[in-house]
C-alpha cells in the first residue's frame, strides 16, 4: 500500500503532480499513472501543470473537496469516481480508490482520458464561471444545481467532440458502456433527471448506442429522442459556454412544461 505522498511525472508536455491521500494500493496508484501518461500521449497534448488526488474512500474525498468548497464558495459539487476541476486556477483530476478500484479496467481507462480532455479544455476557472440570466420556469432555489448541471452537459459535449476528431471511438464506447449501467436509475420527472439523462447519453451523439431506450425507465422513454434532438442543437449552437448552457436548460424546461 501507498501512504499518503506527493511525487512528480513528467507529461509529454507538463508536469503532473500526485497526490495519493490516505492508504492506496500500489498498483493501483500506477495503474492510474500508466493509463493518464498513455492518455496524453495519445491526445498530443496535455495541461503544463496538472494535479492528480488519488483518494482512499469516497468519504475522504468527500470532507477533501467540501472542505475546500466552502473555503471558496462553491455551492454545487458533483461526485463521481473520477472528476476534474480548476477551482483553484489550473486543472486537478481526483480519483476514488473505493469507487474504481473493482471498475473494469477499459471503464477506468475511458473515464481518465475523459477527464484528461477536461483538463486539456476546460482547465482555467472560466469553465467554471456560468452566468444563465434569469430562466423562465426555474424556481431560484433550483437554479445553482441546474446551471451547475447544465455547464457540465454542454462541456462534456465538448469533450466527446474532441475525442470524436482523434477517432478515439473506443474510447466513447467504453464510456458510454459505463455510463449506460446508471440510465435505469434516471426517472425524468424533475429538471435535474433530465439533465443527468442528457450527461449520460451525450456520447450519442458521437458514435451509435444502439437503441437507448430499451435500457431507460419508464418515465425517460418517451422523452429520449427529443432529449437527444435537444443535444444536437447544443452541439452544433455558437457561442461560449453561459448560452450553450442556458439554450439547453430552456429547451429541457419546455420539455417538462409542455408536458406537465
Amino acid at each position: 500500500m501507498c501512504a499518503s505522498s506527493m511525487f512528480r511525472v513528467d507529461l509529454p508536455r507538463g508536469v503532473l503532480y500526485v497526490n495519493v491521500v490516505g492508504s492506496v494500493s500500489r498498483e493501483f496508484v500506477e495503474l492510474i499513472l500508466k493509463l493518464i501518461v498513455e492518455a496524453y500521449r495519445a491526445l498530443e497534448s496535455s495541461p503544463e501543470l496538472l494535479e492528480l488526488y488519488i483518494y482512499e474512500s469516497s468519504e475522504v474525498k468527500r470532507r477533501a473537496l467540501l472542505s475546500e468548497a466552502l473555503e471558496l464558495g462553491i455551492s454545487v459539487l458533483g461526485d463521481y469516481p473520477v472528476s476534474h476541476d480548476a477551482w483553484m486556477g489550473w486543472p486537478r483530476i481526483h480519483v476514488d480508490y473505493e469507487a474504481c478500484r473493482d471498475l473494469r479496467r477499459e471503464y477506468l481507462r475511458a473515464l481518465l482520458y475523459h477527464e484528461a480532455v477536461h483538463s486539456i479544455l476546460h482547465g482555467s476557472l472560466a469553465s467554471y464561471i456560468v452566468s444563465t440570466g434569469d430562466l423562465e420556469g426555474l424556481p431560484e432555489v433550483d437554479m445553482l444545481e441546474a446551471v451547475y448541471l447544465a455547464s457540465v452537459v454542454v462541456k462534456d459535449i465538448e469533450v466527446h467532440s474532441y475525442l470524436a476528431k482523434r477517432e478515439l471511438h473506443d474510447i466513447l464506447r467504453e464510456y458510454y458502456e459505463y455510463a449506460s449501467n446508471s440510465l435505469r436509475e434516471v426517472h425524468c420527472s424533475a429538471l435535474p433527471e433530465l439533465l443527468e439523462l442528457a450527461k449520460l447519453i451525450s456520447p450519442c451523439l458521437y458514435i451509435d448506442c444502439g437503441d437507448v431506450s430499451k435500457l431507460l425507465h419508464e418515465t425517460c422513454k418517451s422523452r429520449v429522442s427529443e432529449i437527444l434532438s435537444i443535444l444536437k442543437r447544443v452541439k452544433s449552437a455558437q457561442g461560449d459556454l453561459s448560452s450553450r448552457t442556458r439554450k439547453l436548460l430552456l429547451d429541457l424546461i419546455s420539455v417538462l412544461t409542455r408536458r406537465s
